[in-house]
């Protein structure tokens, strides 16, 4: 047993071995002592390093913190640690937790999961909530909850975080994040002042902001700037481009807001080509799409009405799904140019983010037949009969418009990209840029618009998706900073901010930073792959100046850097810069 205080630490290993325990203590400050043969140690706020060291050896650890919440428990039993208990703990606690431990040599027993439910509970592990795993599954938000009812059950916990840590604990889930460079200093440091104190010195933040960095590991950086100053008040390895993971995502919607504004709109339209007499259309109508991401049932079911009050209630030929604004590739890098289950399948005319729900599980396999089918359901409900079946193909370029209609503001779209980090419409969006801006209506065409903007805006990166999803996307935090500072400026910047989660309040961020001085206060992107966490945007100090900050952090633990970073958004939040 180790902890800080002398007489807690003696007093708890004598009633210990009161119960016929054999107990060795170590002083506070050194190196825990473990002779050979013992089962567990007991430490209050261990370092990474003696974790790892008793992992090698096989010893059990249970950690002794301050407090114990749920998410500070799961980044425990990722660490390596078998239990988390608060300080307060009664003798029968610590005893159910050594108990447990010792237990562990026994084979765990394994829940019998299915295959969805195995990769349901894997990114539970990982720290996706029911929004994001529905994303990448390509399934609802109410498939997913029933999953997760599921798991919970068959494994035999009370919630999600639970179920995770013994996931963790009992190897049913291989661990997802690299204990390189792990956070444990900071999820089970005793001392949690920097989120609760102000720091009122630029001195005092860089050495707060450098005890959390260095904790980060060598591939992690960091760049912070006062706007009340207008100085960059901190930088850590911060010209050293990294895998940006969603805050890719910043790049992509800056860009389609520089170069098409905040109020563009995405016009999808029912075209013919054909005459019409007496109510009959003698040719084909082409439903045709130029990469709405929101294009849907409700918006289809509105343009077949509007083709409707034009009279036609015949068409002698086909209804046809017109793709061409894009290329035909349903996928980004990181899929090989296939259909990503992170993304679902890219076509310029897109439905349902791809979906097959409500009529069936899974992705469209060819969006613009897809999609030509429902437009001619939905016009036999209006009383429009189509001669004959469904096929894609290209409007002539003498088609005439029928009807149309238009997506949402672009600014409500860059909202719902940035809000949720919606991989569907980011990359929807760079296709987008592509093919407005760029020449094709390709992803790598929309790169290329994006490193120009990236050139034109004073920063650097290396642009291979709209999603962050591809790991051969690098940027510098120096550089994610200087996008920040740059869009300040911008006749769009409203739209953009106003596009990112809310601390404790929206999006991504509304589980983080309750209840510290971030919350309210900060807007920022969040980016997550394994062993890959980020964090850029802004914060309100208290005297009203804006702290801007990007923070990339890599080959980490996740929840760790997560904690890590809410930190720093709290001291931020916080400092007066007197």
């Amino acid at each position: 047993m180790r902890g800080r205080h002398a007489l807690y630490v003696s007093a708890l290993a004598a009633l210990l071995a009161s119960r016929g325990a054999r107990v060795w203590e170590s002083h506070a400050g050194s190196p825990p002592r473990v002779p050979r043969g013992a089962d567990i140690a007991i430490l209050e706020s261990p370092l990474p390093a003696e974790l790892r060291a008793l992992a090698v050896r096989g010893v059990s650890v249970i950690v002794l913190a301050e407090r114990a919440e749920p998410a500070d428990a799961l980044a425990a039993a990722q660490l390596g640690a078998r239990a988390l208990l608060p300080k307060n703990c009664t003798l029968a606690e610590l005893s159910i937790a050594i108990r447990n431990a010792t237990a562990g040599g026994q084979a765990p027993h394994r829940p019998s999961l299915t295959p969805r439910q195995r990769e349901v509970l894997e990114l539970i592990v990982e720290g996706l909530d029911n929004a994001q795993i529905a994303s990448r599954l390509g399934i609802t938000e109410r498939t997913v909850r029933a999953h997760v009812s599921s798991v919970l059950e068959r494994t035999g916990v009370s919630n999600r975080t639970q179920a995770a840590v013994a996931a963790i604990q009992r190897g049913w889930v291989a661990t997802l994040l690299l204990a390189v460079a792990l956070l444990a200093v900071a999820l089970l440091a005793v001392v949690t002042s920097a989120a609760a104190a102000a720091v009122e010195t630029p001195t005092a933040l860089r050495s707060a902001l450098t005890r959390e960095m260095r904790a980060a590991g060598g591939y992690s950086g960091a760049w912070v700037h006062d706007g009340g100053s207008g100085r960059t008040v901190f930088k850590w390895r911060s010209q050293s481009p990294r895998v940006p993971a969603s805050v890719q995502k910043l790049v992509t919607t800056a860009t389609a807001l520089d170069r098409l504004g905040a109020e563009a709109r995405f016009e999808t339209a029912v075209m013919a080509d054909g005459e019409v007499s007496e109510g009959t259309l003698d040719g084909n109508v082409y439903l045709r799409g130029s990469g709405d991401p929101t294009f849907g049932t409700s918006a289809l079911n509105r343009l077949a009405g509007l083709v409707a009050d034009t009279g036609l209630d015949r068409i002698n030929g086909r209804v046809l799904g017109d793709e061409s604004f894009f290329d035909a590739r349903r996928g980004g890098p990181a899929s090989g140019f296939g259909i990503s289950p992170y993304v679902g399948p890219l076509s310029a005319l897109a439905f349902n983010h791809g979906s097959l729900v409500p009529f069936a599980r899974g992705w469209q396999t060819n969006p613009p037949a897809f999609a030509a089918e429902r437009l001619r359901v939905s016009l036999r409900r209006e009383d429009v009969a189509v001669a004959r079946y469904v096929r894609t193909g290209n409007a002539p370029a003498d088609a005439k418009t029928v009807a149309a209609v238009e997506s949402p503001p672009l600014g409500s779209i860059v909202r719902r990209t940035n809000q949720v980090s919606d991989n569907y419409f980011a990359e929807m969006l760079l296709k987008g840029i592509g093919a407005r801006s760029g020449g094709a209506g390709s992803t790598s065409a929309g790169a290329r618009v994006a490193r120009a903007y990236a050139r034109e805006a004073g920063f650097k990166a290396k642009v291979v998706d709209g999603s962050g999803l591809s790991r051969a996307n690098r940027v510098a935090p120096r550089d994610v900073g200087r996008l920040l500072l740059d869009a300040r400026k911008q006749p769009w910047f409203e739209a953009f901010y106003g596009s990112l989660p809310l601390a404790g309040k929206s999006g991504t961020l509304h589980k983080r930073m309750r209840r510290t001085r971030a919350s309210g206060r900060c807007r920022a992107k969040t980016g997550t792959l394994s062993g890959v966490t980020a964090l850029a945007g802004y914060c309100r100090a208290p005297d009203g100046d804006a702290m801007t900050f990007a923070l990339l952090m890599n080959g980490v633990n996740v929840w760790a850097g997560r904690r890590a970073q809410d930190r720093i958004a709290a001291l931020l939040a916080s400092y007066t810069g007197d």
